[in-house]
């Protein structure tokens, strides 16, 4: 069914360098405009001003909600303010948000703005836009349609360490991947860089000593083992390999490559595991294309202000990523013990810094 959907009006709250980058993309919609900006920093509305064109501009979200009235809230401060400008949105009547990463820096905070939205009948889309990429659409479809066999175990690796900041989308483009969440993880966090291994670099330094890399192991409801390497020395791209009972599979963001191997028949006994496997072709990734994926991720929060469906990447989904973080410190802490999914209710209370 086409929806008839009408012009909407979207405002964005938050005009830090990505803010303004979201802001951006609404250009071009048939679907939506900008209308208005909010930041209590005049030098980012006067960068906003003189990069998203004629949008009206206010020193806070509160007097642009009051007097502008959006259908559509884009929310892209830092994580920690979330919680409370989702609360006043959701009271002054705006139909959708699209909160940028990271959905908030608790749980407690993630449930809040899940209750707020659901009361007030808001959607809330959480800009993990890994799931609109067409890249990992495809990964996706191949896995499910079981160019490796069944998924037994994996690997996945990122520079710049951050579990939180880079974390967030990660482990939610894992469990959409292999569309299953989290019962378990074991993990070791270690703070700053390792100059001993590389280059000291000011930046991630200080970045690093607030969001640790971290090194452990998910396992998934499914019965998935994925490890995880994303400490301060990791050289490489963001890469993640799957693992079945057929073949495995490597995606890597680079360039958006893909290396497949395969066997034709699925090894369920062991000295079948050791039958060799043969390079297999799967059609060329569809390359990303910057912005796309969060224009789709806005057209789809219209979709369901007017069916009433439920988005692709929700507010539930946004915390089961915030809970993997959530359990990688929890686990570090307690010397690499394993942590069980769900986290227990005092998990809530704990407050993460991520950018």
């Amino acid at each position: 069914m086409t929806v008839d959907t009408h012009h909407y009006r979207f405002a964005l709250v938050g005009c830090g360098g990505r803010g303004r980058q979201l802001g951006r993309y609404v250009a071009g919609m048939a679907e939506a405009q900008l209308v208005a900006v909010a930041d209590l920093a005049p030098e980012r509305l006067d960068l906003a001003r003189s990069e998203l064109g004629d949008v009206a501009c206010y020193p806070d979200h509160l007097s642009m909600l009051a007097e502008v009235r959006p259908d559509v809230m884009i929310l892209s401060t830092t994580g920690p303010h979330h919680a409370a400008i989702t609360r006043d949105a959701t009271r002054m009547g705006v139909r959708g948000i699209y909160c940028e990463k990271p959905m908030a820096c608790s749980l407690a905070d993630a449930d809040q703005m899940i209750a707020d939205c659901t009361a007030a009948g808001t959607v809330l889309v959480i800009g993990h836009q890994r799931r609109w990429m067409k890249p990992i659409l495809q990964v996706r479809e191949a896995l499910r349609a079981g160019v490796i066999g069944r998924l037994t175990h994996g690997y996945v690796y990122w520079p710049s360490g951050r579990v939180g900041s880079n974390g967030t989308h990660f482990f939610d483009a894992i469990a959409f991947m292999i569309d299953s969440q989290p019962v378990e993880v074991v993990g070791r966090l270690v703070p700053g860089i390792d100059t001993a291994r590389i280059e000291d670099h000011p930046v991630y330094r200080e970045r690093l000593t607030s969001d640790p890399g971290a090194m452990g192991f998910i396992t998934y409801s499914n019965g998935v083992r994925l490890a995880l390497d994303c400490l301060s020395n990791v050289m490489l791209p963001n890469a993640y390999t799957f693992c079945g009972t057929k073949g495995w599979l490597t995606l890597c963001e680079a360039g958006w490559t893909i290396d497949h191997r395969a066997r034709d028949e699925e090894a369920r006994s062991i000295p079948r595991a050791w039958l060799p496997l043969e390079r297999r072709e799967l059609p060329a990734l569809t390359p990303d294309t910057p912005g796309e994926a969060e224009r789709e991720g806005y057209r789809e929060l219209i979709r369901c202000i007017e069916t009433g469906a439920r988005p692709t990447s929700s507010g539930e989904d946004g915390r089961a990523a915030l809970e993997t973080i959530v359990a990688f410190h929890l686990s570090s802490a307690a010397g690499m013990r394993p942590v069980t999914l769900p986290l227990p209710p005092e998990a809530r209370d704990v407050v993460l810094t991520i950018h």
